[in-house]
């Protein structure tokens, strides 16, 4: 009895142990995916100005389009993105519609943003700044 009891013990044990890993491991790649993302369209924002590379510009078009896959069940994020797509043709809306979605990811992602303003995340770090041409 104590021999059937301890290997039942250690069964439900590992099959547990097992369970909470897979979640937790699960929840980190998600994160870790999301926060991917969002470097990316941060770091490649400058693929809006005119002094770009098509390299810059397919990794920052590419994160934009895994948004709606990683995001998916995030309700603010999808509004964002789809109010981004459908006024992709108005004049003057891409700049505020992507600022909008970029806060409203980091909300989802509790990154904490207050410090920096809409004029910081549109004109991005480029290497042509100081140079003369």
């Amino acid at each position: 009895m104590n021999i059937s009891i301890t290997i039942i013990s250690s069964l439900i044990s590992g099959i547990l142990s097992v369970l909470i890993s897979t979640y937790f491991f699960q929840r980190y790649e998600k994160r870790k995916q999301r926060l991917e993302v969002l470097r990316d369209l941060v770091g490649y924002r400058f693929a809006l100005t005119h002094n770009t590379t098509s390299e810059a510009k397919i990794k920052f078009f590419s994160a934009l389009n895994q948004v709606s896959v990683l995001f998916h069940n995030e309700p603010e994020v999808i509004k964002a993105l789809h109010n981004m797509h459908r006024e992709l043709q108005l004049p003057d809306r891409l700049f505020d519609n992507l600022v909008t979605l970029h806060k409203s990811i980091c909300k989802v992602l509790g990154i904490k943003i207050a410090g920096l303003n809409d004029d910081f995340f549109l004109t991005p770090f480029n290497a042509t700044y100081g140079y003369e041409k």
